[in-house]
């Protein structure tokens, strides 16, 4: 089925609903809607689904509705995790302003290929081949290269993007300990939900500072996804500079040995 297949069908369903179209609305046509800018047949449909009213989160589409030809699930592994509206691309490229972009964790590609219609310099990594990704079903929508996390220590120059790294697991952590630059562009949920595990969250807090978010995402129903931006809160960018040359090599003329205090405990490491 074509997405033009489903789109009708969906349009059929409206037709169908009856009684249940009272308590949802679709996205397209209504306040909440955008106009789209690249080829994202992703928002085609999901702007077409029942959506409910979030309220100051915004509209949030129903993909688990009855009777939908096409709903999360099959959504969400066909083309990626976060919805992205062309509100948080168009929100992307103005946050990067001339700046480069990296992906870690790209999954399908399907962000990275958004981002290239709109004009970014984007690189995407992904560890998994396509047809052995449980998290996609193995279709690619940009050139994606083999790497994991240890790729972003290779790209200080660009802004790192990390889109719903998988829950309970260090690498979206490890990815950001590695890297080396000072901007981030987180896409998912807060800590404690369904995205990456508690050392990313403490790191991105003790070290990056929040400095805009996307007011035109849209999440799915269940879901609290949220797309923003970090830069490296100073006083670690100034420590990170110091222990760190370009790309990453150590600068050791900036260091000067002094002995430790007697009286100063060595602090733990903390990965």
């Amino acid at each position: 089925m074509t997405v033009l297949d489903e789109l009708a069908e969906i349009g059929r369903w409206w037709e169908l609903a009856g009684p249940a179209r009272e308590a949802v609305r679709r996205i397209a046509g209504g306040p909440s809607d955008q106009a789209g800018f690249t080829d994202n047949p992703y928002w085609d449909i999901v702007r077409q689904l029942p959506s409910l009213d979030g309220g100051r989160h915004g509209p949030r589409p129903d993909g688990f509705a009855r009777g939908l030809p096409v709903g999360h699930h099959a959504l969400t592994k066909r083309y990626a995790w976060a919805i992205p509206s062309p509100g948080d691309i168009a929100w992307l490229a103005a946050v990067l302003g001339p700046r480069a972009l990296v992906e870690i964790g790209a999954g399908s590609g399907y962000w990275a290929w958004q981002a290239r219609q709109a004009g970014i310099d984007v690189i995407a990594y992904e560890p998994a081949d396509p047809l052995a990704n449980a998290y996609t079903d193995g279709i690619e929508y940009f050139p994606l290269r083999p790497g994991d996390h240890t790729a972003a220590r290779r790209h200080p120059d660009r802004a790192l993007l990390l889109c719903w790294p998988s829950g309970d697991d260090p690498w979206a952590s490890q990815a950001l300990r590695a890297y080396t630059g000072d901007m981030v562009v987180y896409i998912g949920e807060r800590r404690g939900g369904r995205c990456a595990d508690d050392g990313f969250f403490q790191r991105l807090g003790r070290e990056w500072t929040a400095v805009g978010a996307s007011p035109h995402h849209v999440s799915w129903r269940y879901l609290d996804s949220t797309a923003t931006a970090y830069r490296r809160t100073a006083r670690r960018a100034w420590r990170r500079a110091l222990r760190n040359g370009p790309a990453g090599r150590p600068a050791a003329a900036a260091w000067t040995w002094r002995p430790r205090s007697a009286g100063r405990p060595r602090r733990p490491g903390r990965g």
